[in-house]
């Protein structure tokens, strides 16, 4: 990056920058799907694209487009009429997205946008050779919670297990309801000791968690199984299924006892390193003459 970019970037704004950003994405996607910035003729079909961006003036948007080449976007000023109806319906949108892709009690992603990441994630791993783990938690015996304690003080359960998900994940790391009391997170970056030590604290506090929902007002408490799996995308196979494996690993939890984790080793976690390749090589030659 060149000493100018830097400057740039340092002078934009945080908003500016997630709005660029934005927009480069979008630009990724569209040119990928075979769309042309180019002129076209009139008779061709075309999509406009409305991106309601506050913050920005008319007057910043020419050395920004200039800068990052955003100079096929057509940015239009929105006056103070106009801005209330075409926020109103970017709100709606956004609601609307919101809802399609979050469980309603919990406020988790749901299975949908889990897949949606999942897919997104191991394309990544398998490009960059990074880690990616996948953990399904499932509440033990919540049944028993709901048949004695009633549905209501269910769903206060499940929240509160939703809570100490999202105050133990990192910023980056997705927290989702898959169905019922079952649970998922996706875990970039992160290894399977690591993984394993972060499960283990979250367990840790859903066992100290109280609940006071009872019908006599005693508190009780709930514990949780977790299967964990780690995938390095070393393999040029298809990958496997994470969720699957990280299901059965919970099973195997559960019928350990339950309120563990338990890890699944998978065949490409280990890769061999060019030392370990060279030395092979040079134990080979010294023992049969041969390279």
């Amino acid at each position: 990056m060149s000493i100018l970019k830097k400057t740039a970037d340092h002078l934009i704004s945080a908003r500016e920058k997630e709005i660029l950003s934005e927009l480069d994405s979008l630009r990724a996607l569209l040119q990928a799907h075979g769309a042309n910035p180019a002129c076209i003729d009139s008779d061709q079909d075309v999509l406009g694209i409305l991106r309601l961006c506050p913050g920005l003036s008319m007057d910043q948007w020419p050395a920004l487009s200039e800068q990052y080449g955003l100079r096929d976007w057509l940015a239009l000023p929105v006056n103070g009429e106009q801005y209330p109806f075409l926020s109103q319906i970017q709100k709606s949108l956004q609601d609307l997205a919101y809802q399609t892709e979050h469980d309603p009690l919990t406020s988790l992603a749901n299975r949908r946008a889990f897949d949606r990441l999942l897919d997104q994630e191991i394309e990544r791993v398998r490009r960059m050779g990074d880690s990616l783990s996948v953990a399904v938690l499932d509440l033990d015996n919540f049944k028993a919670v709901n048949d004695t304690h009633g549905h209501p003080c269910g769903d206060e359960v499940l929240v509160g297990l939703s809570k100490i998900l999202l105050t133990k994940i990192r910023r980056y790391d997705v927290a989702a309801r898959l169905g019922g009391e079952e649970f998922a997170l996706l875990l970039p970056g992160a290894g399977l000791l690591k993984s394993k030590a972060m499960l283990e604290r979250m367990l840790e506090a859903i066992r100290e968690l109280n609940f006071y929902c009872s019908a006599d007002g005693s508190p009780f408490n709930v514990t949780c199984s977790v299967g964990l799996v780690c995938y390095k995308g070393f393999s040029d196979a298809p990958a496997p299924d994470l969720v699957a494996l990280a299901d059965k690993a919970m099973y195997q939890a559960k019928a350990q006892g339950k309120d563990r984790v338990i890890t699944v080793p998978l065949a490409d976690i280990q890769r061999p390193s060019n030392t370990s390749l060279v030395e092979s090589k040079e134990k080979k030659f010294l023992f049969t003459g041969n390279g």
